[in-house]
């Protein structure tokens, strides 16, 4: 049996090492500047020091997420000194997760993109990996370093046709923070589809989306063997979900502590957020492949125009009726979402309205760029998975984009 030997070119090599020293640079600026825990950090660093004191039956109430990150930090902290537990050695911890972050995203564009050259890939990852809302958070101590990483672990562990690793992955990814189970899923039936595609020679990326479901629902009736193994191979992923409910059982609810301020509520807008956060991230990238210049051409079709007025109409709806202000989102101004909501959002009312084309013409530019490469039903259960996500959140958060903006 050949042996995998996984050879890094001396270019993304070079890419590493030179966005490692800045990172670093970065986070001694952090220490420097800020020697206390700043925003949620008096939440997490505290409650990481307790467990490095061996302390694990004190809980700060206020934490709405599981202890994973102060476990993975005791590690480190009892291998050299228990003691070292302060907010400088914490948030190294986790920018030594960013490190391996790094190498992630990489084995990823390695995976899903193998033949592209070696300088477009060095590009890739590191514009990825200098995200700015993740580069942010690699130098403090929050948790979305830690579960993105283990997170696309588990992704590329599932691209390998390594489900039960990506299975306990994805079980620890739990740890870190619960709504990851919906990722899990998704990561469960991308495996699935690519098996479908593989064994029954199905599913091709030009084939609509009523076809794909027709296809897919004539192959499962066959019942064949095949439809055997896709249920062994979903197995690890769901004993995840099985694992995740259990939980909330026992828990009576999602969120651990802070239950009043983390109510699941219908907040349907925070897609069309969403959607306008990806084009203007990946602008770049988006822009020459759907410019606006494109949709308007798209919509001179008939069809196309009668599609996005209904969208627009439907998005009014529920603007008008879904719209969720949070108390911490007039509050706090630490956040960037603060201004942006207090800046335009508050300015009018009629701002929420007039933002609708932006919507439309971003959620048809994103499947533009996603039909390329992936099939009608990748895509439905991306933006799937998305709205469980996004939509029970109340709160208008950015660092709560950034699992679904990767994938």
């Amino acid at each position: 049996m050949a042996q995998c030997q996984w050879s890094v070119p001396l270019g993304v090599l070079t890419v590493f090492v030179a966005y490692a020293s800045i990172s670093h640079g970065v986070l001694q600026r952090v220490n420097t500047e800020v020697p206390l825990p700043y925003m949620d950090e008096v939440f997490h660093i505290p409650q990481a020091q307790h467990y490095c004191r061996g302390q694990f039956d004190v809980w700060d109430p206020k934490l709405t997420t599981p202890p994973g990150l102060y476990l993975i930090s005791m590690v480190p902290a009892y291998i050299l000194s228990p003691n070292l537990c302060s907010a400088e050695f914490l948030r190294t911890t986790n920018w030594a997760l960013s490190l391996l972050l790094f190498w992630t995203i990489y084995s990823l564009i390695k995976q899903l993109r193998p033949g592209q050259s070696t300088t477009a890939t060095a590009v890739t990852v590191l514009s990825l990996s200098l995200f700015p809302v993740s580069f942010f958070l690699h130098h403090t101590y929050y948790t979305d370093t830690a579960s993105l990483l283990l997170v696309l672990i588990s992704y590329s562990l599932s691209l390998s046709h390594r489900h039960i690793a990506a299975g306990i992955m994805g079980f620890l990814s739990l740890w870190l923070r619960q709504t990851n189970v919906i990722w899990i899923a998704f990561i469960g039936a991308s495996a699935a589809l690519r098996q479908i595609q593989q064994r029954a020679h199905i599913v091709r990326p030009s084939d609509s989306l009523l076809a794909s479901i027709t296809q897919i629902c004539k192959w499962v009736v066959r019942f064949d063997r095949d439809l055997l193994e896709i249920a062994l191979l979903l197995t690890p992923y769901a004993l995840v979900a099985v694992f995740f409910a259990v939980f909330v059982h026992v828990n009576k609810g999602i969120v651990l502590g802070d239950k009043s301020n983390h109510e699941a509520v219908l907040h349907i807008p925070q897609i069309f957020y969403f959607f306008s956060y990806v084009v203007g991230a990946s602008a770049p990238t988006i822009l020459p492949l759907a410019s606006p210049k494109w949709f308007v051409r798209q919509c001179t079709a008939k069809r196309n125009l009668v599609l996005a007025l209904c969208l627009g109409i439907a998005m009014a709806i529920c603007i008008q009726r879904y719209t969720v202000e949070h108390p911490f989102l007039l509050s706090d101004n630490r956040h960037y979402p603060f201004y942006v909501w207090k800046n335009i959002f508050r300015r009018h009312w009629i701002v929420r309205y007039a933002l609708i084309p932006l919507y439309v013409y971003a959620a048809a530019a994103i499947n533009r760029c996603l039909c390329k490469d992936t099939t009608s039903i990748w895509r439905l259960a991306l933006a799937l998975c998305t709205a469980a996500v996004l939509i029970p959140s109340p709160l208008l958060e950015f660092r709560y984009f950034t699992v679904p903006y990767f994938f």
